[in-house]
């Protein structure tokens, strides 16, 4: 499956994701929880670099902006070490990650710094390596990742693993609030799993929120924000305000400055509004840095403008993992 290895470098913008919606169902036989949700990139990213020289034996080494996640376990790491074993390839790999987005926002940091390490080794291979062998190792390293591997907009189910491209939705302007609070993902499953073992929340039924994240291109009619967003919403939402009243006060004052609708993305910390203009998320961006809150203006992204094909999104044979 490998080619030959040539001197190579690749650069990758591994852009955020925001969840428009999530709804968590049953929990599943292997300890996770089914979900249903809507992926979309946003246009702020982090800045990946990857170099690749023929070697004798397989090397990845990392040079990440910070300490603390300039190790093995970085999933970066991980990706370019389990690819190079899965196909077998002699080389030394280089990664290089300007981080710019917090870590334990729900806005996929890492997962994407992941699924770019792969892109961009696919890239220097000419792009010979199965789909299927991408999305495998990319389930592996989390749920996540494998979005970051299709990007734009996309409906996610099972543990978040099982995609279906959707066709990318018109361009929105967004306000991202970020409280500086790092929610554990593992926590906010635990709790909600709780509240719902002891009757404070109420499981959603299963079929209609499936039903309703399937419908996602239908939120955005005409391109317009009106009518179909108040369909979105987030599970999450109802233990994670609890816990932290700062990231449940940012949805409050994105809605106070005129967003037509504001969530948690994932199980948070960061809070988005969706509004009408740029201009509107601008003024808005503006009004919440003068309260001292920590605030970014961005816009949905497309598979497009992030040199994604679509054709190599789409799942391989079994036969080929």
């Amino acid at each position: 499956m490998a080619k030959p290895v040539i001197n190579q470098t690749v650069h990758e913008a591994a852009f955020a994701k925001i969840n428009l919606g999530l709804a968590v169902l049953d929990r599943r036989p292997d300890g996770y929880h089914n979900i249903a949700t809507v992926f979309q990139a946003i246009s702020l990213f982090e800045d990946v670099t990857v170099r690749m020289q023929p070697a004798t034996e397989r090397a990845v080494e990392l040079a990440c902006d910070r300490e603390e996640l300039n190790n093995e376990s970085n999933l970066a790491w991980r990706a370019a070490d389990s690819l190079l074993s899965r196909i077998g390839l002699r080389a030394r790999i280089r990664i290089e990650i300007r981080k710019t987005l917090p870590v334990g926002a729900g806005l996929g940091g890492g997962s994407s710094d992941a699924a770019a390490v792969l892109r961009a080794i696919n890239a220097m291979q000419f792009h010979a390596i199965p789909h299927a062998v991408l999305h495998g190792i990319a389930c592996e390293l989390g749920s996540d990742v494998p979005y970051f591997l299709m990007g734009g907009t996309a409906v996610a189910s099972g543990r978040g693993t099982d995609l279906q491209a959707v066709p990318d939705l018109p361009t929105a302007a967004v306000v991202l609030a970020l409280p500086g609070i790092e929610v554990s993902t593992e926590w906010a499953y635990r709790a909600l799993a709780l509240a719902r073992d002891g009757g404070e929340l109420t499981a959603p039924p299963v079929r209609r929120k499936i039903g309703v994240l399937g419908r996602a291109a239908d939120w955005f009619e005409g391109g317009s924000l009106e009518g179909s967003i108040k369909r979105l919403e987030n599970d999450f939402e109802a233990v994670v305000f609890q816990r932290f009243p700062a990231i449940r006060e940012c949805k409050a004052k994105l809605l106070a400055c005129g967003a037509r609708h504001a969530l948690l993305s994932g199980s948070g910390s960061t809070v988005f509004g969706l509004f009408d203009s740029g201009a509107a998320a601008s003024e808005a961006c503006a009004e919440l840095a003068a309260e001292g809150l920590r605030v970014q203006c961005a816009e949905f992204v497309s598979r497009a403008d992030a040199g994604i094909e679509l054709d190599s999104c789409i799942d391989a044979s079994p036969s080929q993992l």
